[in-house]
C-alpha cells in the first residue's frame, strides 16, 4: 500500500479544489470597481499617490465541500489523496508546499459531524488584517446556513476572535481548535476562497454586508460623530519607523486623537471607527479598523515603499471610503512586509497632506 500511494504521488497530477470539489457553491463575482478618492484636483503631488488610478480586481468567491481531505497545520495547506491542493496555500513558500505529504505521526482524524465543518484561518491566524479581511466574511457565510456549524479555528485565540464568534452567534464547544504541528483528516471539509486570500485586492459585497452585521451587532452608531484618529503602530515588530511618536505628536495638534487598536475589545474598536470622519495610519493590520467605517469617512494611508500593497484601498473600495494613500521612502531596497524603515518619516510633508485632506471634509 505505501509504494501504490508513492505510485499515485508520483504519476497523479495534483488537483484543483474545483476538481476534487463534491459540491460547489458560487458565492459572489466580484466587479471591478475604481477606488472612490476625494477631490485629487485639489491635492498636490498627486503622483506620491501609488494607488490613484487604482481598480479592484474581479474575483469569484467560491464555497467547495470537499471529501477526504487532510489539513496540515504548519502550512494551513490542505491535502487530497497526498498531494497539496495549491489554492489552499496562502503565501507560502512553493518548495515547501510541493513537498508537503502525509505525516501518518501527525494525524489526527476528525469524528463526523452532522452539519458544516469548514477552516476558517489562514496561517496568520492571530493576525488581526487576516481575520477581518479572510475570517470574518467566512464566518458570516457559514452562520447563515441554516445547519450546524462546526469550526476549524487556531489553537490559542485573542479575546477579540472569541468576541467576533460571540457577535455572529457561533459560539460552540465543538469546535476544533489546530495544534501547532499537527493534521487533520476530514472525510468531509468545506472551505471558503476567502480564506486563500481570493477577494483581498476586490470589491466584496459579501464582507461588505459581514462588517455591518458585526458593527449593527455591536451596536454602532449609524452616524459619524466626526472624530479624527490616527492609528499608532507603537510597538509593532513589523514595519517599524523610528519618528513615528514626532508625527503622532504634531497630528494631535490638528485634533487627531492617536490610538492603538490592540489595546480595545473588537466591540470598542467597532464603535470607535464607526464614529471616524477621517482615519489616517501607515499600512498595517490596525488599518482594517476601516471596515467598521461610515460611508463617505476620509482614509489616509501612509504606504512604506517596500512594500506597496492595495488591500486597505480595496477595503475603502468596498466601503464607500474616500482613500487616499501617499508612499514615504524607507531606505530599504527589499520588497517584503516585514522590515522597518532605514530612514524617518518626512513629517512635515505628511502634515502638509493632512492639512489639505481635512480642509477636503465636510465639517472643516
Amino acid at each position: 500500500m505505501l509504494l501504490l500511494s508513492r505510485f499515485r504521488r508520483l504519476f497523479s497530477p495534483p488537483a484543483t479544489l474545483a476538481e476534487i470539489a463534491h459540491s460547489t457553491t458560487v458565492l459572489e463575482s466580484c466587479l471591478v470597481r475604481p477606488v472612490p478618492a476625494p477631490c485629487a484636483s485639489a491635492l498636490s503631488h498627486p503622483e506620491r499617490n501609488p494607488f490613484r488610478n487604482w481598480e479592484s480586481t474581479p474575483a469569484t468567491i467560491s464555497q467547495f465541500t470537499l471529501r477526504d481531505v487532510v489539513l496540515d497545520q504548519p502550512l494551513m495547506t490542505l491535502l487530497h489523496a497526498d498531494h497539496p491542493i495549491a489554492e489552499t496555500a496562502y503565501v507560502q513558500n512553493p518548495e515547501a508546499v510541493r513537498h508537503l505529504k502525509l505525516r501518518p505521526v501527525d494525524i489526527i482524524s476528525c469524528a463526523p459531524f452532522k452539519g458544516v465543518t469548514a477552516n476558517c484561518v489562514d496561517h496568520w491566524a492571530s493576525n488581526f488584517y487576516h481575520w477581518v479581511a479572510h475570517t470574518i466574511p467566512t464566518l458570516h457565510v457559514l452562520s447563515q446556513s441554516g445547519r450546524p456549524v462546526r469550526l476549524v479555528l487556531p489553537e490559542h485565540m485573542h479575546p477579540w476572535q472569541f468576541e467576533t464568534l460571540e457577535l455572529l452567534d457561533l459560539s460552540s464547544d465543538v469546535h476544533i481548535h489546530l495544534q501547532q504541528g499537527r493534521q487533520y483528516a476530514f472525510k468531509t471539509l468545506d472551505y471558503i476562497t476567502f480564506i486563500n486570500g481570493s477577494a483581498d485586492f476586490a470589491v466584496s459585497n459579501v464582507s461588505h454586508d459581514a462588517y455591518a452585521r458585526l458593527r449593527q451587532a455591536a451596536g454602532a452608531t449609524v452616524s459619524p460623530a466626526g472624530r479624527r484618529l490616527y492609528i499608532e503602530r507603537g510597538s509593532s515588530a513589523n514595519r517599524h519607523v523610528p519618528n513615528e511618536t514626532e508625527l503622532a505628536a504634531e497630528l494631535e495638534k490638528l485634533g487627531f486623537e492617536r490610538v492603538q487598536p490592540e489595546t480595545l475589545s473588537l466591540s470598542e474598536q467597532i464603535h470607535l471607527f464607526s464614529d471616524a470622519r477621517m482615519v489616517m495610519g501607515m499600512l498595517g493590520a490596525g488599518m482594517a479598523n476601516i471596515a467598521w467605517c461610515q460611508p463617505g469617512t476620509l482614509v489616509y494611508e501612509l504606504v512604506p515603499s517596500h512594500h506597496i500593497n492595495p488591500c486597505f484601498a480595496a477595503m475603502a473600495t468596498q466601503g464607500g471610503l474616500k482613500y487616499w494613500a501617499d508612499v514615504f521612502q524607507t531606505g530599504v531596497a527589499r520588497e517584503n512586509h516585514t522590515d522597518g524603515a532605514a530612514i524617518p518619516l518626512p513629517v512635515r510633508e505628511i502634515l502638509e497632506r493632512v492639512r489639505e485632506l481635512v480642509a477636503l471634509l465636510p465639517d472643516a
